[in-house]
């Protein structure tokens, strides 16, 4: 990967298609590492998860720019976390707008996180943006996860929904709703099929995460049931 920053980093994966890593340090977890992605079009690039802080977003609006050799047309939060959601101010400073799902905008001004524009539609339904599409599957690691499908390389991006398949465990469940998990897993994998490349939220981009997380959260409800009988 090309090292942007101390903490940023970028890497091309297929054809109008990069991910980018970018890390913050927390008690108890050490340095933690998140995935983005940059997707080109000749209309403009985008934007997938702005970074952590306004100085990750700076820095991830001016690879974007250089990697794709166009302007940045949009960004867009895969949920209403910081990890996701810090670089909001970065953006906009650029007159770049931030998007994400109607549940994010609320959930970000609850939890005084920047708050993103809402996409129109995207509660009930797949949102097509020519070179992409967003996908809200249902609730899983919070209530407004979505989710980036990559027509041209069959790339299919997960964010915090998935888990990397180097993990065991399936991460932070502060915000999580484990009653629906293996329902919103079952209905993205359905949807995608012909995925090539799963990219989780964080950690390494190997095998199939969607598969992987299924597993995690099933080892995780049985081992909730049995603690409680």
């Amino acid at each position: 990967m090309e090292r942007l920053d101390a903490n940023v980093w970028i890497a091309k994966i297929a054809a109008n298609l990069w991910v980018t890593c970018f890390t913050f340090y927390t008690d108890g977890l050490g340095w933690v590492p998140c995935n983005g992605l940059v997707i080109g079009a000749p209309s403009g690039a985008t934007i997938i998860d702005t970074g952590n802080t306004a100085q990750q977003g700076e820095i991830l609006f001016d690879a974007a720019r250089r990697v794709s050799g166009t302007s940045v047309k949009q960004a867009i939060a895969t949920h209403f976390h910081g990890d996701r959601t810090g670089g909001t101010a970065a953006m906009l400073g650029k007159g770049i707008p931030v998007l994400g799902h109607p549940f994010t905008v609320g959930l970000a001004m609850a939890y005084g996180q920047p708050v993103p524009q809402g996409i129109r539609g995207l509660e009930k339904d797949a949102v097509d943006f020519g070179a992409f599409e967003l996908f809200y599957p249902g609730p899983g690691h919070t209530r407004d996860n979505i989710t980036v499908w990559h027509r041209e390389s069959g790339c299919l991006f997960g964010g915090c929904l998935l888990r990397a398949t180097t993990d065991r465990q399936i991460g932070s469940r502060s915000d999580a709703d484990m009653t629906n998990y293996l329902s919103t897993l079952d209905r993205l994998a359905k949807r995608y099929p012909g995925r090539r490349v799963t990219i989780p939220g964080h950690g390494a981009i190997a095998g199939d995460a969607v598969e992987w997380t299924r597993e995690k959260v099933e080892e995780t409800i049985t081992k909730d049931r049995r603690d409680d009988s």
